[in-house]
């Protein structure tokens, strides 16, 4: 066994995601979970909409159990699903049907290891980033494989996104929290020709700033 396959066997091994596939999308939809899932999903669809279109080709990174997946695959002409659980990814393949499975392959792959022949019409990360200690290398893997957008969520600062980082302490998870001028910061040094939109979901007041940043990145189209 290589150092390389020692090391992410071991961290497979101490991935609570990895051990609990078959409850990841019950505890999603648990009562206290529910409105915030319910406000995302509500603004993500709107994004859908407006940005893929029929004959686009998608990345979505971190797949899970399919929770987007199984609606994402229906807009576009072919999608790659990735993840680094065997579990979540069969688990995935299990509940599409056959017409379905047509369209999407399924890759078992860290994600910045992954190197498609091509870039991608647009590249998705839907609760992935909250993990990522490393998240500029890892948004700087999604810009460089998207043609035209990539669509992600990350847990804001503020009340909610903070009791979610805490929470999530106790179960031995560290969870990032993102504030936007962290996001602009890394495109104007880095990735000036793509914009950023944001917006802060899930009981979002004055005080409480949302639990969720639901955020798109879109290259500039070259001016006439």
């Amino acid at each position: 066994m290589t150092e390389e396959v020692a090391r992410r066997a071991d961290a497979n091994a101490n991935n609570p995601y990895h051990k609990t596939a078959e409850s990841y999308e019950a505890k999603l939809r648990s009562p206290l979970v529910r409105p915030f899932r319910e406000a995302e999903e509500k603004r993500l669809t709107q994004i859908f909409d407006a940005l893929i279109r029929p004959e686009d080709t998608l990345l979505e990174i971190g797949c899970g159990t399919g929770y987007y997946t199984r609606t994402l695959v229906k807009r576009a002409r072919h999608m790659v699903a990735l993840d680094d659980s065997e579990a979540m990814l069969q688990l995935v393949c299990n509940r599409l049907p056959a017409e379905d499975q047509a369209k999407i392959e399924f890759v078992h792959s860290e994600a910045t290891h992954y190197l498609p022949p091509e870039p991608f019409d647009i590249v998705l990360h839907l609760g992935v980033l909250d993990y990522v200690r490393e998240w500029q290398k890892f948004l700087t893997h999604s810009i460089t494989h998207a043609r035209r957008a990539v669509i992600f969520t990350c847990p804001t600062t503020g009340f909610f996104g903070q009791t979610f980082h805490y929470l999530s302490l106790f179960r031995g998870i560290h969870v990032m929290r993102f504030r936007r001028e962290q996001i602009e910061n890394f495109l104007r040094e880095g990735y000036p020709d793509w914009q950023l939109d944001m917006e802060r979901v899930g009981i979002n007041s004055g005080w409480t700033g949302g639990m969720t940043w639901v955020a798109t990145l879109r290259k500039r189209e070259p001016e006439t």
